[in-house]
């Protein structure tokens, strides 16, 4: 896989992520005033932390391609801290 195709994937990733925090936004009408306070906040935080995975990646994608693997290492280390991070956040507000 070439650099530029690891960034898209992770740039593919990314929105994925924020597609579903909008659509639990869209049924987070069922949770309390003060549930709904706290997943405004987590959510924020969570979006934060995309849109700068998102510079990253946009700054990597225009690296040289002999600091392919510099690009594939951070590109995999924050996909997994992002999905971690969103999983935890999901958990909370996914209906069991």
């Amino acid at each position: 896989m070439k650099k530029d195709e690891i960034v898209k994937e992770a740039k593919k990733q990314l929105a994925k992520f924020q597609e579903e925090i909008d659509e639990i936004k869209e049924a987070s009408s069922h949770l309390s005033k003060e549930a709904k306070k706290q997943f405004d906040i987590g959510a924020k935080e969570l979006e934060s932390l995309y849109e700068d995975a998102n510079e990253k990646f946009d700054t990597l994608s225009s690296k040289a391609e002999e600091n392919y693997k510099e690009v594939k290492d951070f590109v995999e280390l924050t996909n997994k801290a992002l999905k971690h991070s969103f999983n935890y956040f999901m958990s909370h507000y996914r209906k069991k």
